[in-house]
């Protein structure tokens, strides 16, 4: 029986802790980054500290919650990781901070995680850089090969051994 009065009351407190951050969720102009950070920052306090388990009485999942409110699971995990990679740099950064898409951080995502060392940069890069430039050095910061093309008559021609991965020039083989 103290079981379940323990219960209830966690879920009343959790329920008035909770509503004014729903309530500021809603309100949340999403259509500008810092919005998104915003989110991101309320979205990640809810979920550590399980603010969403009895909240409208029925709640008892992070997914049954972020059902309730209309956010999907994958927009909720894309803004709590953006906030938690990006927002320490942007928050001083505010010329980055208006220039910078949701879009575009959402890209370079994996290839942050991957390099910490490198996140000037690439936001630098991402704030600069044409639709095509930024997808082509997301291409490279993956591994990819880029699609941009160069139409200079003077070509160096490389070569890459699959096995070992030596680069040597192609007119060196011939």
């Amino acid at each position: 029986m103290n079981q379940i009065v323990s219960h209830e009351n966690n879920a009343e407190k959790n329920y008035e802790l909770l509503t004014p951050i729903v309530d500021k969720l809603k309100s949340i102009n999403i259509t500008i980054l810092k919005g998104r950070l915003q989110r991101g920052m309320l979205l990640q306090k809810v979920k550590e500290q399980k603010l969403f388990l009895g909240y409208d009485g029925w709640v008892n999942t992070w997914a049954e919650f972020l059902d309730n409110i209309n956010i999907s699971r994958e927009t909720a995990r894309q803004d709590i990781e953006i906030y938690n990679e990006f927002f320490d740099y942007l928050q001083n950064e505010p010329l980055l901070l208006n220039t910078i898409s949701y879009e575009r951080l959402v890209r370079l995502l994996p290839v942050v995680k991957k390099d910490k060392s490198s996140l000037s940069k690439l936001l630098d890069m991402a704030a600069r850089s044409n639709r095509t430039d930024f997808d082509n050095n997301i291409k490279e910061a993956k591994g990819l090969v880029p699609t941009d093309k160069c139409n200079c008559e003077n070509l160096i021609i490389l070569a890459r051994c699959t096995i070992c991965g030596v680069t040597y020039r192609r007119k060196d083989l011939e």
